[in-house]
């Protein structure tokens, strides 16, 4: 491997090549790599894998050096699927437009033939689908890119199960408050508590799940500062 992509250890299980450009991190037992170079289309650094071990995810990285910029996956099929809600919407539009022409016009033609069959003022009430939900006002009201990372972000949330989506959209794009983070941080720590052994297990898995620094499913990112600001890369614990 290049001396470029020989890797250094960051505590936490995280790995990083001496230039900076890619970072190895667990996941789930297994390995991503983050690309800190290229960015997917949410603004966030690129993550590629995972990779069951960590060789793997070295390899990885020798591979792209000597490749063009990757477009994540995800591109595509968030441009096709924003394209078929938009021409469903237009088909709603269009046969409902169609069925109001229809019905004015057979109502004419009863009342020029003396009232031949049932009238249009006695005719059974059709019933019709009723109108989608309007969107909460906050959204409304956010200018069209805003608005439309909000939507992306509340659909990724429910996606995931995560509780109260449209409340951490809110506050995280309205409010400019850490929001997805805090929702990133309390994910990281259920998971770790959930799958410790026991309560020295569980401090320790803590800790790592604090400096991990992200949840790359919800997209979120965070790291440990003391109060004068600085950051805290390594914490050991003691048994």
């Amino acid at each position: 491997m290049p001396r470029d992509d020989s890797l250094k250890r960051l505590g936490g299980g995280r790995w990083e090549t001496r230039d900076g450009r890619f970072a190895i991190e667990p996941q789930s037992g297994t390995w991503v790599v983050v690309d800190n170079t290229q960015t997917d289309e949410l603004g966030l650094p690129l993550v590629r894998g995972p990779f069951g071990s960590l060789t793997a995810a070295r390899e990885t990285i020798d591979t792209v050096r000597n490749t063009g910029p990757a477009e994540s996956p995800l591109a595509a099929r968030i441009e096709r699927a924003r394209a078929g809600d938009g021409g469903k919407r237009d088909t709603i539009d269009r046969g409902r437009a169609a069925k109001e022409v229809a019905n004015h016009t057979a109502a004419s033609r009863q009342g020029t033939t003396g009232g031949a069959g049932i009238s249009a003022a006695t005719e059974p009430a059709r019933t019709e689908s009723p109108p989608p939900a309007l969107e909460p006002r906050w959204l409304r009201d956010l200018a069209p890119a805003d608005r439309r990372r909000a939507r992306e972000l509340i659909e990724r949330l429910e996606r995931l199960g995560v509780r109260e989506s449209e409340a951490i959209a809110r506050a995280e794009i309205t409010r400019d408050q850490p929001a997805l983070a805090r929702a990133g941080l309390e994910r990281a720590i259920s998971s770790a508590i959930a799958t410790a052994k026991g309560p020295r297990d569980a401090g320790r898995a803590v800790v790592d799940a604090i400096m991990h620094g992200r949840d790359n499913e919800l997209g979120a990112r965070w790291r440990l500062v003391d109060e004068r600001g600085r950051q805290i890369d390594e914490l050991e614990t003691t048994d």
